[in-house]
This record gives structure tokens, C-alpha cells and sequence, in this order.
């Protein structure tokens, strides 16, 4: 099986709640408070609406909410129903804030990736925290689990940081147009590749593009480099993938293959 993970972080939540010193959190209770009820609501009206010409819609269910982030998992049934939710979601950021942040030092930063879960990744039911109503108490737990978390230390403001498996997946899809991706360098992950640098992959809507602050264009490289370049070639982007895929083989023995997106049941 394989699972969607989409993560959305506030960007400058710190310095935000920094500035209610003194003042308890009846300063920023309340934005906190609809970023966590209101976010998951109009997601789920987006994707909605990104589907509405199809004969099902994906869930996209809350996995759980730690700190100023919430994430999302969802199991699409196809590559192509990936670039749509990847789309709706997308939308979600930028809709979201032009409601809740117009007048607010906040911003949304998004990181997806996929997980296939058998032997590497896990799912666990734990008892001891389910709802007293019977509702089960998921977890997920892996090393794929962990390169989200990792990943999502190179996402910033407007921008959705994506893994390499759902890259090479968003390639394949017959909607592949509707997003850009933008390679912008490779970094050091803890603990992902045995230390290899991996390739930073932006994904934006390709009819609207990313939607930088001019402050943070000149504060930021990856920004400035996201903002300065066009939509990488397919060619380049196969070769990052075919280039990490011969690193794991020759290097550490590890036959990594493409995942397969099937139907749901």
C-alpha cells in the first residue's frame, strides 16, 4: 500500500507568538486556532472541487497536528490523482492565506512525499490512545516516514518541497502539466542516503507559479533560485532520479525501484 504525506508548516509562527510576550496566548490563540480547524475544512473543499468531474474523490484524512503543522495522509488511487491533489492543495496555501494572513507576519510552506508501507514502514494501531467511541488511533512509522520530516527542513514560503518516489510518479502522470517542478540543488539529509546530498524538487501550479514576498527573494536562496529560473527539463529531472538509483545499487547494494500506484479497493 501506498500513502500520500502532505505537510503544512506555518513560516514566522515563532516570531508571531514572540511578539504576545506577557500576554498569555490570547494574542495568537485565535490563529492558531483556525489554521487547525479551518485548514483541514477547506482542503477537503478543494480537493472536492478538483474532482468534481470524477466518479470518486480521494480522502485526504489528518494524520495529526504537532506544533504550528499539520499533516495530512491520503492514498491516491493513480499519478494522476496525485497532480491533483498536489494541485488542490497548493490552491489551499494560497487561498488560505490571502483569508487568514492578509494582515499577519504568516505564511504556508508544504512538503508531500510517498510511502510504501510493508517491511521498510509500518502502520500501527495503538490501543492505549483510541477514542473512546471505538475510532482507532493510527501511526505510521519507517525510515520513508522520517525522509518527509527531513525534506520538509528545505520547503519555504509558497513552496511545496517534494521526494524523489512522488517526483518520479508526478513525471509519469498523463496531467503532468498542471504543476512545474523546479530542481534547485542538492543537500544533506540526517539519516536519508547514507549521507549522499538529495535533490531539493519545488512543485508550483504551473498556471500560477509561486507567489514570493520580494523580501524573501533576496533573503533566501533557494527562493531567488526558484524565482530566477524556469521549470526544469523532464531529461534533468530523470537523470537526478536515475543518478540516486545507480548511488544506492553500486554503492550500497539497494535495488530502489519505482513505486506502483494501484486502484483503491
Amino acid at each position: 500500500m501506498i500513502r500520500l504525506f502532505l505537510s503544512i508548516d506555518m513560516v514566522g509562527s515563532t516570531q508571531f507568538k514572540a511578539r504576545f510576550t506577557g500576554q498569555g496566548s490570547q494574542g495568537w490563540l485565535e490563529t492558531f486556532r483556525n489554521f487547525f480547524c479551518n485548514f483541514p475544512l477547506m482542503l477537503a473543499g478543494q480537493v472536492g472541487f478538483e474532482f468534481i468531474d470524477s466518479d470518486s474523490t480521494p480522502a485526504i484524512d489528518v494524520w495529526k497536528a504537532m506544533g504550528d503543522e499539520v499533516i495530512f495522509v491520503a492514498e491516491p488511487a493513480s499519478a494522476e490523482e496525485a497532480v491533483s491533489i498536489l494541485r488542490a492543495l497548493l490552491r489551499t496555501m494560497t487561498l488560505y492565506e490571502r483569508k487568514y494572513f492578509e494582515r499577519l507576519p504568516l505564511r504556508l510552506k508544504g512538503t508531500a512525499w510517498l510511502v510504501e508501507f510493508g517491511e521498510q514502514n509500518i502502520e500501527l494501531d495503538i490501543a492505549e490512545l483510541s477514542a473512546g467511541d471505538g475510532a482507532r488511533h493510527i501511526d505510521y512509522i519507517g525510515p520513508d516516514i522520517d525522509l518527509g520530516f527531513r525534506l520538509s527542513k528545505f520547503a519555504r514560503a509558497s513552496s511545496l518541497v517534494v521526494s524523489l518516489d512522488l517526483m518520479e510518479q508526478l513525471l509519469g502522470a498523463p496531467n503532468r502539466d498542471l504543476l512545474s517542478l523546479h530542481l534547485l540543488g542538492e543537500e544533506e539529509l540526517k539519516g536519508v542516503m547514507f549521507g549522499r546530498p538529495y535533490p531539493v524538487v519545488w512543485a508550483a501550479d504551473a498556471e500560477t507559479g509561486f507567489d514570493f514576498l520580494p523580501w524573501e527573494i533576496k533573503s533566501c536562496p533557494l527562493v531567488a533560485a526558484a524565482a530566477a529560473a524556469p521549470p526544469t527539463e523532464i531529461m534533468r529531472l530523470q537523470a537526478a532520479i536515475a543518478d540516486m538509483r545507480l548511488y544506492l545499487r553500486k554503492m550500497h547494494g539497494i535495488d530502489r525501484m519505482p513505486l506502483t500506484m494501484g486502484a483503491r479497493p
